[in-house]
Order: structure tokens, then sequence, then C-alpha cells
């Protein structure tokens, strides 16, 4: 199996993806600080790192993957919806799309906006370095416009991983008023699994 890690940052992930798929897979990151690429080299989870940024630095190659792991990238990027047309010729007949992407809808982002307050952060949804917000219905679409079929979206990161004290009154609320939008609330992420069409 071969996997590409865009946006592979310090090499966090690949450690749970050699630990899923074993060290016969062959993974490749690409990262474009080279701060946080000397840590994953380190960290030696990769077969190869690439300096740049995605898809700029794999243009010519003749590689195809099993899987092209987007996490927590999209959202940082001008154009995803390009970025992901663009990645369908570099997946194999097989391959996947995998992507954790935040989402806005998320029940103390939504408080917030209730009270009036739109306040970037350093991490998270609010992330100041964020040129994108999605929705898991927008995520959805985002896919389908790049030419995906959507397989799998899933939660992540639920309300319970929210700051002390944000949660409870807001989730109080919702479960009275609007209980149809409790499930996407819930979430600071949503994990996609796409194929191309």
């Amino acid at each position: 199996m071969r996997v590409l890690e865009v946006g592979c940052g310090s090499g966090g992930f690949s450690h749970t993806l050699r630990k899923v798929l074993g060290r016969s897979c062959r993974i490749i990151g690409v990262e474009a600080m080279p701060g946080a690429m000397e840590v994953a080299r380190e960290r030696g989870m990769f077969d190869e790192l690439l300096q740049g940024y995605f898809p700029e630095v794999l243009q010519g190659s003749e590689r195809r993957f099993d899987l092209v792991v987007f996490n927590d990238v999209l959202e940082h990027m001008v154009d995803p919806w390009a970025v992901l047309s663009q990645t369908r010729e570099y997946l194999n007949g097989r391959g996947r799309v995998l992507a954790s992407i935040p989402n806005v809808q998320f029940a103390p982002v939504v408080w917030g906006l209730l009270r009036g307050e739109w306040r970037y952060t350093d991490l998270g949804v609010l992330d100041a370095t964020h040129l994108r917000f999605f929705t898991r219905r927008s995520m959805t679409r985002m896919f389908e416009e790049a030419g995906y079929q959507v397989e799998l979206i899933q939660g992540v990161n639920g309300a319970h991983h929210a700051r002390r004290g944000e949660k409870r009154p807001l989730l109080r609320l919702v479960k009275r008023v609007a209980p149809m939008i409790l499930d996407d609330s819930l979430f600071q992420q949503f994990a996609v699994v796409a194929r191309p069409n």
C-alpha cells in the first residue's frame, strides 16, 4: 500500500498510519515548513519526505497512491476544491482520500456566534490560519464538486473536548430547541473518506 500524507507537519499522524497499516506500507509525507519536516524526519515514520506544497511538489511525477491524507489541511488552502480535483490524478484505481476537516457548526462556535462573538484562536475550529470554513453538508458538497463520492463522513472530537463550561448550557439549549442539528453540532471535526467518481 502507498500513502501520501499532505501537510504531514511534524509527523504525529504518521505514527497512527504505521500502527494501522504496518511496516510494509510505503508512506510519503509532504510538508512546506522545514522545521516541522525535520521533526517528522527524526520520528522516522516516513519512507520519504518531500518539502513543498501539494500538488506542485509532485508535478510531473508518475506516482499513484492508494490513499491521500489531508489531516486538518484543506481548510488552510485558498482553493481546496481545485486541490481535491487535482488529487484524483495521483490516486490509483482503488485510491481514496481521507480528510479531517474542522466543523464550523460545532456547538461552542455557534454559541459564540449567538452571543455576537467570532474570535480567532491559535488552535481549533477558529484557528487564525484557516482560510475556509465548512459544515458537514458543505464538506460533502466540496468533495462532490471536485469529482468524488463520499463513502463515509463521521464526527470526531466531540463536544466533551470543548473547554469546560462552554458545552453544557449550549447543549441543553440545542436539545430543547433544535434536536435535528444536535448531531452535527456535537463534533469539532469530521473525518471524510471519498473515492473519485
